[in-house]
């Protein structure tokens, strides 16, 4: 999935994701909505950024190095992890803590080596030909993490 796209209705306020783009222009209240772009509002990153902790096969997301504010007049709405198979949202509101859990995924895939390091020499096994060798690689899936506040926008971290 490519990195999702949020947009805003600059009139009424809905704010949509694209799960699959189709190419077409987005509408709401006779106006074109407004594309949002992560991190482009100036403001304290320090509370805004969301910070990711890997834990054996899950995610825990802290918005902010020191923790974001959850009040009616300042909080994040919402933290969404977004992968290439996969799109989660965690929906705050004022009191919660500005803190998510996603279950995180590591896929295996078969490696085949024939060749050294360096990709020039073969290495050869005990009657002279060149050695394989097969093991498992583990491959992470690119992780982007959004938060949106109420009043300072979209913040992103990828990972």
């Amino acid at each position: 999935m490519k990195n999702g796209l949020f947009y805003r209705c600059e009139k009424c306020g809905n704010l949509i994701t694209i799960v699959l783009s189709g190419g077409g222009d987005l509408i709401c209240c006779g106006q074109p909505m407004t594309l949002l772009v992560a991190n482009s509002v100036d403001a304290s990153k320090e509370k805004h950024l969301p910070v990711v902790l890997k834990n054996n096969g899950n995610l825990d997301v802290t918005i902010g190095s020191v923790l974001h504010p959850m009040t009616p007049e300042h909080y994040i709405e919402w933290i969404a992890l977004i992968t290439e198979g996969k799109m989660e949202i965690i929906y705050l509101k004022p009191g919660d803590e500005p803190k998510a859990h996603f279950l995180y995924s590591v896929s295996s895939e078969k490696k085949v080596v024939v060749y050294s390091d360096n990709d020039d020499e073969p290495v050869l096994n005990c009657e002279g030909s060149p050695c394989s060798f097969s093991y498992n690689e583990l491959i992470e899936d690119a992780v982007s993490v959004y938060a949106y506040c109420n009043l300072h926008g979209l913040w992103q971290t990828t990972i």
